[in-house]
């Protein structure tokens, strides 16, 4: 089989440990934006559950989270919810 016939690994759902990256402006209210829409997906999750990463010079942040997905729309959901905010940048 070549690298073009390849198939990404299927997710099966519920998925405990998907990681979520999304990467904003960084400024007033970006890091409890993003909490409050990801917790509407997983209760468990709080500001403390990010790891953040700042740019080299400081003007973006990455905030990456690890949490439980219930079920495959969910991840387009949460995303469409994420790039509705003029800060968000990227969701990955």
């Amino acid at each position: 089989m070549t690298v073009a016939e390849q198939q990404p690994p299927k997710i099966e759902f519920p998925c405990d440990d998907y990681m979520i990256k999304v990467v904003g402006d960084t400024g007033p209210g970006f890091r409890a934006f993003v909490h409050a829409v990801l917790v509407r997906y997983d209760a468990t999750l709080s500001e403390d559950s990010f790891r953040v990463t700042p740019s080299r010079n400081g003007r973006f942040e990455s905030l990456t989270v690890y949490m439980r997905i219930e079920r495959e729309e969910h991840l387009s959901d949460l995303h469409q919810e994420l790039k509705a905010d003029d800060r968000i940048r990227m969701v990955l």
